[in-house]
């Protein structure tokens, strides 16, 4: 194919939050924006599915916001949208048993105080061998590990203690859906740079980056190329560490070894997320109307569910992260969604064909197994904070990096980290022009 060339003051690539944010920032500010997108679609981890298809909102990657989230909520106010708040109960159920653990607050505690009395970082498996070994243990052992693969997407192996504490320690009670789902946020940042001076390229997979000082040449699959005076970097950590052969894969001339090992030094966790749409809500009847769910957390295969509370929904949503996802990266969606209605069997004690007849829609998103993303969301390892200080400097101030995954605090792994980390390098290159 002839190659061809497209000229403008800034490419962002990648059509995520971190690169919608910025592009709408930059063209704020007079500037021309290209932006490069390998999807066919914008939003990257965020994929609000159409309505048309599930008869409601439904999400098949990001879902919620985590809290008061300063910068999500300015958005969505300035975009005139609306959050709803999440509602419903916390469930437990091992050996077929429904229960609300009345001594959690007592064991947070404990496992907090211990945590505040490390000197020296470690690994949560380390610190739980150190603080929590023996038998009259194992349920907090238990917990701990569930929690930061199911919430943290984490692997306890690498996972640091001291990310951990900050992180859970901010958490905030609350938590909130956007009312119409992420895309309609997304949506809004687009129209944003499109009314200025930005265009977007859909199903474009750039291959190759090309630069020198105010230089910068991208190539795409199709050989098409794009220039311009700077470029900014927003793909998932999992593109950072792709291999040459697989579709995501960047190479940059000249290369960038020190950003490439500091990608391996961070963690990036896996998730699998199954929708499940029933002709009636099951779990609001029989057994269990009174018991106004929430979330369950549960041993299952497929251990956490929630519903869409308090919402009126059919739709039901499964949940597997951190090692166990990772695990499962190339089974075939059918065979989650078998794991999926098994367990829903088990935890609901409700006979398979029926539940199988009064399923309308299921889909299953398996984040890792997805070519532009190869994982879900960032996690805090012992090197992380030292590897994204390599990642977020600049190169020759014509490559800018960002993504949730550079972003430094206590929302790693959010929406939120990654506006923050879009707002932050359009600050970053508009400081160089």
């Amino acid at each position: 194919m002839k190659q061809t060339d497209t000229a403008t003051d800034i490419i962002i690539i990648g059509a995520g939050a971190a690169g919608l944010l910025a592009g709408k920032l930059l063209t704020e500010q007079g500037l021309s924006v290209c932006l490069l997108e390998a999807r066919n679609r914008t939003g990257g981890r965020i994929n609000t599915l159409p309505y048309s298809e599930w008869n409601e909102t439904a999400e098949g990657g990001a879902e919620f916001i985590h809290g008061k989230l300063k910068l999500t909520l300015e958005l969505l106010k300035e975009a005139g949208l609306k959050k709803t708040k999440v509602g419903g109960e916390m469930w437990q159920v091992f050996g077929g048993s429904w229960q609300q653990d009345d001594d959690y607050l007592e064991k947070q505690n404990k496992v907090i105080s211990k945590l505040k009395t490390l000197k020296e970082d470690i690994s949560i498996a380390a610190f739980l061998s150190k603080e929590f070994a023996g038998d009259e243990h194992a349920e907090v052992r238990q917990s701990i590990t569930s929690y930061v693969e199911g919430y943290y997407a984490g692997d306890v192996n690498l996972t640091s203690s001291k990310a951990f504490l900050a992180e859970w320690e901010s958490e905030d009670e609350e938590q909130y859906r956007p009312v119409q789902g992420y895309q309609t946020l997304l949506d809004y940042l687009l129209d944003k740079i499109e009314n200025g001076r930005g265009k977007l390229h859909l199903s474009t997979i750039v291959k190759q980056v090309n630069y020198l000082q105010n230089s910068v040449e991208i190539i795409d699959s199709n050989l098409q190329k794009y220039t311009a005076t700077k470029a900014i970097i927003t793909v998932p950590l999992g593109v950072w560490r792709a291999e040459e052969k697989d579709k995501a894969s960047i190479q940059y001339h000249p290369a960038l070894p020190q950003k490439m090992q500091a990608a391996f030094e961070m963690g990036f966790g896996s998730a699998i997320k199954i929708l499940l749409r029933f002709k009636t809500p099951f779990w609001q009847q029989d057994d269990y109307k009174n018991k106004d769910i929430g979330f369950v957390f549960s041993d299952q295969n497929i251990g956490t569910w929630w519903t869409q509370n308090p919402l009126d929904s059919n739709l039901l949503t499964g949940w597997l992260a951190g090692p166990r996802a990772y695990e499962l990266r190339y089974s075939a969606d059918d065979i989650i969604f078998e794991q999926a209605i098994e367990s829903l069997q088990h935890l609901f004690s409700v006979n398979k064909e029926k539940l199988s007849e009064a399923l309308i829609n299921w889909k299953v998103y398996n984040w890792t197994a997805d070519p532009y993303a190869l994982g879900a969301y960032s996690f805090s390892t012992l090197q992380s904070e030292a590897a994204r200080k390599v990642m977020v400097q600049p190169v020759e101030n014509t490559l800018f990096f960002a993504g949730e995954a550079l972003y430094s605090g206590t929302e790693t792994g959010t929406v939120e980290a990654a506006f923050i980390s879009g707002k932050q390098v359009a600050s970053q290159v508009l400081t160089t022009l």
